[in-house]
């Protein structure tokens, strides 16, 4: 009977990790990462001492003066923190028109997806595994760089509740590399978004062709 009740447990955590969602970005699928380089066990990070484009986000009249101290535990977080977030951030601030319609569209998609990943996830078994994060203060000038900080938080939740998983023998390597593969192209779907000014988006979002590319 006991045999019977683990077995059950087993096949219910594979059917819960199963539901995770898994569909990659349809509007820009040369983002997102074929293999996901960082869903290995991650130790040992370097403290992030300074992020790129702080010339960038220093020069921008901010809509609040907010700051977080967030926690990290993932390689994908920092790096993500370290080339991306400043330079997001600033594009972010002066979005205007059609670029700010398509940046709150890619967060309705994202916080959707993550939203979904994170119940599922939450509903493994857990195990404290003893890693001790590293942490930056980051500005958050504008509500969107706000709400960029809590998908990032959200990353680094899955990230960690997978692991527990992996090392539980709930989760496959499979399953795991497959969730934090498709969250990082969520994510990295907004400095795509942010490069093109905001006269390359039409009004309602969509990105038109670069004339200086035309043919």
């Amino acid at each position: 009977m006991i045999e019977n009740l683990r077995l059950r447990e087993h096949i219910q955590t594979e059917k819960t990790m199963s539901a995770v969602p898994k569909e990659a970005p349809e509007d820009n699928p040369t983002a997102a990462p074929e293999t996901s380089p960082y869903a290995a066990i991650e130790s040992g990070l370097k403290p992030l001492t300074r992020l790129t484009s702080d010339d960038r986000i220093a020069r921008i009249v901010p809509d609040t003066h907010a700051q977080t101290e967030l926690a990290y535990y993932s390689k994908f977080a920092r790096e993500f923190l370290r080339a991306h977030y400043n330079f997001c951030s600033a594009k972010m601030s002066v979005a205007r028109g059609g670029k700010r319609a398509a940046i709150e569209n890619e967060f309705r998609v994202a916080d959707e997806w993550f939203k979904r990943a994170l119940a599922q996830t939450n509903k493994l078994p857990r195990r404290n595994l003893g890693i001790k994060p590293e942490s930056v203060t980051l500005e958050m000038k504008n509500a969107m760089s706000g709400r960029l900080v809590r998908l990032l938080s959200i990353y680094d939740v899955i990230f960690l509740r997978t692991l527990e998983g992996l090392f539980l023998g709930v989760v496959s390597a499979h399953q795991r590399k497959s969730a934090l593969a498709t969250a990082e192209a969520r994510l990295h779907q907004f400095p795509f978004i942010c490069i093109p000014d905001n006269d390359r988006y039409a009004p309602e979002g969509i990105l038109l062709p670069d004339p200086d590319r035309a043919n």
